[in-house]
């Protein structure tokens, strides 16, 4: 029995929230007006939320939200990400290079560490043009930074997130002010940093726009990645399906495996969502996982089908706070799957069983050993 068949929109008393399970109703609290995404309005969040950057576009409702996400957009559009395809598979052919290094000296490979969070983190830095050292502080900070997305995150949780924040923020300020120092033709070079100071953003909001990238898009594109190769090695006959369509094999890995459970929004006024009324100031809990295998929407949903046709699931959210990096999300993992799968077709699970961590927010493993052929 799936959760939607017991109440697609139930109060939960354990966690003092309404939990959303069905695709239709999350959908709509996703795309309807009168919801906030500010932890402040939160009655769940611990007071130290309120140490959270202010510039964190996520976190924003609009006004706010809407200023900022118009001036960043410009930088996602998909012709933009497209153009970045050739720089992600050189990215991802490097990082094989180094898996395939690491088999021939005899060495075990965690494909999470060894090449997940790896491909995503050289493509940010990339993106930034940081080089070596900022790649470096990137990697150490990003686990700690994203704690300030943990929907449950405690005061210890959200100060070491903060701390992180200001490492990160130490380190881009002075390539912030230095590339702004350039002057107009400084400001319109082909890095992200560039485009982001050439608009109207203040230098705080183009740092919280750094911030957000490397909390959010690592770590969702890291776990996308390898919870797509785990579940390809667990149905190796799907392999084919994703050289085929690596596009439509992506979608599919994303409803079933997403990198995100759940989404946390917040009723400014009083909300209906399935029929259940839900009073002002109440906070809301959307179990994408769930809404991603609704019966109602998806036939037959626990089942693996690389081939399937049908609608997008929520796995990058939807409305005003659709995931601006999803268009490069996807394409990192379209690279990072067929390349891997087509160098080492033989690929296997070194544990039977996946090591999920504990998450409430995150759908990621704790690691992925994994036994790949030796290339002669």
């Amino acid at each position: 029995m799936s959760a939607v068949d017991v109440a697609p929109v139930r109060w939960d008393a354990g966690t003092g929230a309404f939990v959303v399970t069905g695709f239709e109703e999350a959908s709509a609290v996703l795309r309807g007006s009168g919801w906030s995404s500010d932890p402040a309005n939160s009655p769940l969040a611990p007071p130290e939320a309120t140490e959270v950057p202010s510039t964190l576009m996520l976190f924003r409702d609009p006004p706010d939200h809407t200023r900022l996400r118009r001036l960043v957009a410009p930088s996602f559009t998909a012709r933009s990400i497209e153009a970045l395809r050739p720089r992600v598979a050189a990215v991802v052919e490097a990082c094989l290079d180094e898996l395939d290094a690491l088999v021939a000296d005899g060495e075990e490979v965690d494909l999470l560490a060894d090449f997940g969070y790896l491909v995503p983190m050289a493509v940010i830095a990339e993106l930034l043009d940081v080089g070596v050292d900022g790649a470096e502080v990137f990697l150490e900070q990003t686990p700690r930074l994203v704690k300030l997305l943990e929907i449950d995150a405690g005061p210890d949780d959200l100060s070491e997130a903060v701390a992180a924040a200001l490492e990160v923020t130490m380190f881009l300020t002075p390539v912030l002010a230095q590339r702004r120092a350039a002057g107009p033709e400084g400001t319109v070079g082909t890095d992200f940093i560039s485009s982001l100071l050439a608009t109207d953003l203040s230098l705080d909001e183009v740092l919280g726009t750094c911030v957000l990238l490397l909390a959010a898009g690592h770590e969702t594109t890291a776990n996308l990645i390898a919870n797509g190769a785990q579940t390809l090695m667990e149905h190796p006959d799907q392999v084919t399906h994703l050289h085929a369509d690596p596009a439509r094999a992506v979608e599919e890995l994303l409803r079933l495996h997403g990198p995100v459970k759940l989404i946390g929004r917040t009723a400014l006024g009083d909300q209906t969502v399935g029929g259940v009324q839900v009073p002002a100031g109440s906070q809301v809990l959307l179990l994408v996982d769930a809404a991603g295998r609704d019966p109602r929407r998806w036939p037959d949903p626990d089942r693996v089908d690389l081939t399937r046709n049908g609608p997008a699931g929520l796995g990058f959210g939807a409305g005003i706070h659709f995931c601006l990096g999803a268009a490069l999300a996807r394409l990192e993992a379209a690279e990072a799957l067929t390349r891997f799968f087509a160098r080492f077709p033989g690929a296997q699970r070194r544990d039977p069983s996946p090591r999920w961590r504990a998450s409430s927010t995150f759908h990621g493993l704790e690691a992925l050993p994994v036994r790949l052929p030796v290339h002669l």
